[in-house]
Parts: C-alpha cells; sequence; structure tokens
C-alpha cells in the first residue's frame, strides 16, 4: 500500500468527482463540507479522507439529495446512507463514482456488487 496516494490537489478532486473546482470551493465556503490544508502558498491540499467524503457527498447529490440537506446530515451518517443507495441492486444505472467510492474505501463487498450488476447489464467494450 506504499503506492496509494494521499494527498490531492483541487484539480485531482475535480477529475475524480465529476464536481467542477469552482463548486468545490464554494461548498467549502458555504457549508463547511471540506477543510483542506494548505502549502505554503495557499494551495489547497486534500486527504484521502475529504475524497472519500467529497465522492460520498457526489453520490447522494447526484441520487437527488439537496446538498444543503447533505451538509446537515451528521458526518458519520453520511457514509451509511451512501452504502444503502450504493447496494441497492435495483438502480438502473451504474454511477462510476460508486465504484470509485468502492475503490478509495476498499469496500470490496460493494464493488464486488457494483461490478456484477455492471457486467450483467453492460458490453465488455462498454465497461473497459
Amino acid at each position: 500500500m506504499k503506492n496509494v496516494k494521499s494527498s490531492f490537489s483541487i484539480k485531482d478532486l475535480e477529475h475524480i468527482s465529476g464536481i467542477k473546482a469552482h463548486t468545490i470551493r464554494m461548498w467549502e465556503k458555504r457549508y463547511k463540507l471540506l477543510s483542506p490544508e494548505r502549502t505554503n502558498t495557499n494551495i489547497r491540499k486534500y486527504s484521502l479522507d475529504s475524497l472519500r467524503k467529497l465522492l460520498n457527498i457526489t453520490l447522494l447529490y447526484k441520487k437527488g439529495f439537496k446538498i444543503s440537506k447533505i451538509a446537515n446530515l451528521e458526518p458519520e451518517n453520511i457514509p451509511l446512507f451512501v452504502r444503502e443507495i450504493a447496494l441497492e441492486n435495483n438502480s438502473s444505472s451504474i454511477s462510476i463514482n460508486e465504484l470509485k467510492l468502492a475503490m478509495v474505501n476498499f469496500d470490496v463487498e460493494m464493488f464486488d456488487a457494483k461490478y456484477k450488476i455492471l457486467i450483467q447489464n453492460n458490453t465488455f467494450e462498454f465497461i473497459f
């Protein structure tokens, strides 16, 4: 596990989550959802926990939760909501963020469940 990246820029978060950097900054300022560290030159630096939290928030947001409601949730309840949603098998659309979240959390059960659904409903070319 030596090669696991533990520090991310706002651009990294944007590319991984699909949420624009400007939106991430607004969520930080308005809702206090993330608290990045700063470098000596005042550049935001996010931890792996921040990435996990943003992926959780992104999944809930894309499933229809309002960002203000997500911000009011207890931090320990957010992953519980996400896991419940991600493990539902009745969803016809598989979110790539669910797979990313499972990978970042090293959640083999969630990853396997989503991958099995994905492989049943899509071609190999679509998946890869």
